[in-house]
């Protein structure tokens, strides 16, 4: 059930076109389905916007401080979908994995009980920190400095977890829900020629639409639904997004 399974997540908007190009062609490595071993690139996905990661300088000094600013004006759109799915209720706890600059949870995570978010960018933690001060004076909010290769927090801690375009572990996901709780994720796929849009690799992981169904089915997810959309703009540049959503087992 806890097996260290990964997709590989990349930021959108115009700085994932230098990481999308560089992943897909292999550059990180990577794997080619879920039952293959855990492979180098599975790894390096959580540390390649980190603070001396290849990819870092787009989350981290001047270039991360103006991605603050723009990526919740690019997101905003997604936010609405993703928060729709999510549902959010006054009773959830709410953990968005790649919080970035936090603008999700202070738009969307208004109705849930406590919010957390988890970066490994200190310039985007900076950010999030700004945009949830009155919750996190309250107590409802807080943002954490980690990896999500290993969720730093309890099992069943949480009722909804959100990934918008960020490295994720579907079993870490898996882990911190309680039963019958929510995880909505997004992520990239870049176009590969002649294909359709369900057979479209997931950036630096030749996962199509079967395979990620088969792998979070495997860690336990029930009720999933994936369904693929097209950037707003830059759609034919950078490929379309990939929406999972899906449920642990509720309590018996």
């Amino acid at each position: 059930m806890r097996r260290r399974t990964a997709l590989l997540l990349v930021a959108g908007g115009a700085t994932a076109a230098v990481a999308a190009g560089a992943l897909a062609s292999g550059r990180l490595g990577g794997r080619r389905g879920p039952e293959a071993p855990t492979s180098p690139g599975e790894d390096l996905q959580y540390t390649v916007f980190a603070p001396g990661g290849p990819y870092g300088f787009m989350f981290n000094g001047p270039i991360g401080w103006a991605s603050t600013k723009y990526m919740p004006i690019m997101q905003a759109g997604m936010y609405d979908l993703v928060g729709g799915m999510l549902d959010l209720r006054p009773e959830d706890d709410l953990l968005d994995i790649g919080c970035g600059p936090g603008a999700f949870l202070a738009s969307k995570g208004q109705r849930a009980r406590t919010v957390a978010g988890l970066d490994v960018s200190p310039v985007m933690l900076r950010a999030a920190e700004k945009k949830l001060a009155d919750r996190i004076a309250a107590g409802t909010a807080r943002v954490v400095p980690a990896s999500a290769a290993e969720l730093p927090f309890g099992d069943g801690e949480f009722s909804a977890v959100s990934v918008i375009s960020a490295p994720v572990n579907p079993a870490e996901a898996f882990r911190v829900l309680r039963p019958g709780g929510r995880f909505v994720c997004v992520f990239e796929i870049v176009p590969t020629p002649g294909k359709p849009d369900s057979e479209r690799a997931a950036v630096g992981l030749d996962w199509d639409e079967a395979d990620t169904r088969r792998t979070l089915e495997q860690i336990g997810f029930t009720d999933l639904s994936v369904r693929n959309k097209d950037f707003s703009f830059l759609g034919s540049f950078l490929g379309a997004q990939r929406i999972v959503s899906c449920r642990t087992p509720a309590a018996s």
